[in-house]
């Protein structure tokens, strides 16, 4: 690291990047190890510098925590399963990203759903937006809608969301999107629907359809001109590409949506 990324983690710590971050630190540690055998002043030299950086760590307003705790998980085209070692399970939609350390979860992208596995004696908290949601054993989706809002489905259990608006304590077929924060009544299965192997849709406005389908892949889908007020019925199949399941929308309507 030069010495213009040393400037920046003591002047800004809390704007650095977490990856420069780690790279400051595995790159102290790799020095000290190889100081071990040099001069004794070295050593010392080296020793104080990364006494600095966890100065800096702290003083990012958090007692120093080794990054390594935190496992950065993403999915790519497809959903992706994760089971944590407490037999909590997060599904994250495609192009999603999370952070783990324990039970302690931070959605840095896209869309997750949270199956938490009871434990009454360590809350299972998600850090989103500055908001965080907290649970003891329930399943619930939850969505980064941009840098401040969320969006959040229960579809089990209670959930505890805490904001700058203080705490709400949602339940099973409740959601609240913070754009307008107002509590929802939904059909529970609307957390999970993506869940399935196949989905079927009977009816549906393909407004409403597309609209779905652009918040789960996180895509902007190229329409043209369309009837959006048309009522469709399909089986979108979960375990093949979009692209193949475009066409056979495509074959019925007669668009041409990509």
């Amino acid at each position: 690291m030069s010495q213009n990324d040393w400037q920046e983690a003591w002047s800004n710590p809390d704007e650095i990047d977490p990856a420069k971050k780690r790279a400051l630190l595995e790159g102290i540690h790799k020095k000290i190890d190889k100081s071990r055998r040099t001069p004794r002043l070295l050593f010392i030299g080296l020793s104080a510098v990364a006494a600095a950086l966890i100065i800096l760590f702290v003083k990012s307003g958090a007692p120093p925590v080794p990054i390594s705790q935190w496992r950065e998980l993403a999915s790519n085209e497809t959903s992706r399963k994760i089971t944590l070692e407490d037999s909590s399970v997060i599904w994250l939609a495609p192009h999603s990203v999370v952070r783990v350390d324990h039970r302690t979860t931070k959605l840095i992208k896209g869309i997750a759903f949270f199956n938490v596995a009871k434990d009454e004696q360590h809350q299972f908290t998600v850090k989103i937006n500055q908001q965080k949601v907290t649970v003891l054993g329930t399943s619930f989706q939850l969505r980064k809608l941009d840098s401040v809002n969320i969006d959040l489905m229960v579809k089990d259990g209670k959930v505890a969301l805490n904001n700058s608006g203080g705490r709400l304590v949602l339940t099973a077929g409740q959601q609240i999107n913070t754009t307008q924060p107002t509590v929802n009544n939904i059909d529970p299965s609307e957390a999970d629907w993506w869940l399935q192997e196949q989905v079927r849709w009977h009816n549906v406005a393909l407004k409403d359809l597309l609209s779905r389908l652009e918040d789960y892949y996180q895509i902007k889908l190229t329409r043209g001109i369309i009837n959006e007020k048309l009522k469709v019925s399909l089986t979108w199949d979960m375990t093949i590409s979009m692209e193949k399941n475009l066409a056979i929308l495509n074959a019925l309507t007669g668009y041409n949506i990509h």
